[in-house]
Formats: structure tokens, sequence, C-alpha cells
């Protein structure tokens, strides 16, 4: 890769670990199914005008509005308020092996015995980080976050259906489909989501828009304008920075800390999902396929 892709490929995965310390941020002052209803606005109406409607494709797309949109991002950004911004980064990355694991259950798809090892390897790690003393009180939240790479990782084998659309259409209509699902859920387990809003600072709501336009946008559009000029395997290593970046974001900007759960099992997770990208760096795979469509 020429150098200027490598640094360019550094920047986007920063980029897209901040959503995570973004919403961290905002999650302290609205509550998450309505931040997230609000960043889908914001993605909304920023793509709407500008692309077309995939017609032929449109419920395929509600669907991935219910797995991307519902259950990976409600889910995260609801568990967000209550666990650290390095335990979400390392849990995510868990929608790798599920991915492949999710392919084989429903597509047949069989993988050899290293990437076996690469998802044991894996949920191994995450059993280390869920078991921090930190998460003590904050298990169900930590559940969720899993539950959301479970579904992040189904999204992205119903993205394969999706390849011919543009990812700004498929993350513009997205949103609209899911919209009023976040809304419902907000309204059926939230409070005070209205005079959260109206109390929130400029700082919550520069966050926002972070997230809805540099992270879900601009992100996105250089990434994709950069990965069709290499192979799978030249790109698909650099997410592995996300947590990295994830971690570090957490500790500089929000002040929390690292204790040896989160150190080794994060090291773990990392091992085990490289040992899964990399023996997948010759084949078009659902874990190679992984990226970060919506973040």
């Amino acid at each position: 890769m020429k150098p200027a892709h490598i640094a360019l490929a550094v920047l986007v995965m920063a980029v897209w670990a901040s959503n995570i310390a973004a919403a961290r941020f905002a999650a302290s002052e609205i509550p998450g199914w309505a931040l997230i209803t609000v960043r889908m606005m914001v993605i909304a109406v920023s793509l709407l005008p500008f692309v077309s409607i995939p017609r032929g494709y449109m419920w395929k797309i509600f669907w991935l509005s219910v797995t991307m949109g519902t259950l990976h991002f409600g889910l995260m950004f609801v568990a967000i308020q209550h666990i650290y911004v390095g335990t979400a980064a390392l849990i995510i990355q868990t929608s790798v092996p599920f991915a492949l694991l999710l392919a084989l259950l429903f597509f047949r798809e069989r993988f050899g015995w290293y990437r076996a090892a690469g998802i044991l390897i894996s949920f191994f790690g995450v059993a280390l980080v869920v078991g921090e003393p930190r998460l003590s009180d904050s298990l169900l939240y930590a559940f969720m976050a899993l539950i959301s790479a479970l579904a992040f990782g189904g999204a992205n084998l119903q993205l394969r259906a999706l390849g011919g659309v543009s990812v700004f259409a498929i993350n513009g209509w997205m949103a609209v489909f899911a919209i009023p699902q976040m809304t419902l859920m907000s309204i059926l387990f939230e409070t005070g989501q209205f005079e959260s809003m109206a109390n929130a600072s400029l700082e919550t709501w520069l966050a926002i828009l972070h997230m809805g336009i540099i992270v879900s946008i601009v992100g996105h559009g250089l990434w994709y304008q950069m990965v069709p000029k290499y192979q799978t395997n030249q790109t698909m290593p650099f997410t592995l920075l996300i947590p990295l970046f994830g971690v570090s974001m957490g500790i500089v900007l929000l002040g929390e800390t690292l204790n040896w759960h989160i150190i080794v099992g994060g090291l773990i997770i990392i091992f085990g999902v490289a040992i899964i990208v990399f023996r997948g760096e010759t084949r078009d795979t659902p874990a190679t396929q992984w990226g970060r469509s919506l973040d």
C-alpha cells in the first residue's frame, strides 16, 4: 500500500473508534434510545437528498435496519451508558467470529481449525473482559453489547445481498427505517427524553453531529474510495486498530482507567480476531468482508 493510503486507513480507524467515545459522552446527557434516534435523523437528513431509491432492495434494507440499526446500534448505545468505552470497543470485535458462526449456521460455509481456534480465543478474551470487577453491576449491559456484536455480525451477512447498492444509499434509507423503531423503543423504555435533549450541552450536540456526519459519512466515504484499490488482506488488518484507539480515547478523553482484565482480555480478543482475519486473506468470506458499514 502507498504510505498515504496507510496513513488514511489508520485515520479512518481512529475516526470509527471515536464513535464509541462520542456515544459514551453524549449518553451521559441523553438516554441511549433517544440518542441513537437523533443520530439516525442526522444521517437521514444528510444523505437522502443525495442518494436515489435503491429499487428492488428496500425490503432488504428494512430488515438490515432491524439488525444493524435497532439491535446493533440501539443496544450498543443503551449499553454504552453503563460500560466503559474500552470494554465496548473490545466486545464489538466479536462481530467477526459471530459472522463466521452465522455463515456456518445459515449458509453452511465451512472454516478450518485455525479459524475455529480464533473464535474460541476471542470468546475467552471476552470472558476476561466481562469478568472485570467494574462490570459486576453492569453485566446486563455487557451482555447487551455482546448481542449488539452478534447483530452486527449478522448484518454484515445481510450486506452481501446489497453488494450493488451504494453504501450511502444503504446508510440513508436504513436510517429512515430505523428511526420509527428506535423512537418506539425510547417511548417504551425511557423517560425524560425531550427534557434531556432540551438541556443537552453544545458538546453533546457536537458529538452527535460527529457521529452522524464525520463517522458515518466522511469516514465511509474515505474508506470505500480506498478499499477497491487493494486486496481484502491488505485492508482488513487495519480494523484491529479500532479497539486500540477506542481504549486510548476512553483513557485520554473520558478519564477511564485500565486494569489487567482489559489489557489481557483485550490482547486475547485481538489475537483471536487476527487469526480469523489473516486466515481469510485469500477469500472474501463474511469475516474478511467485515467492516464498519454503518458505524
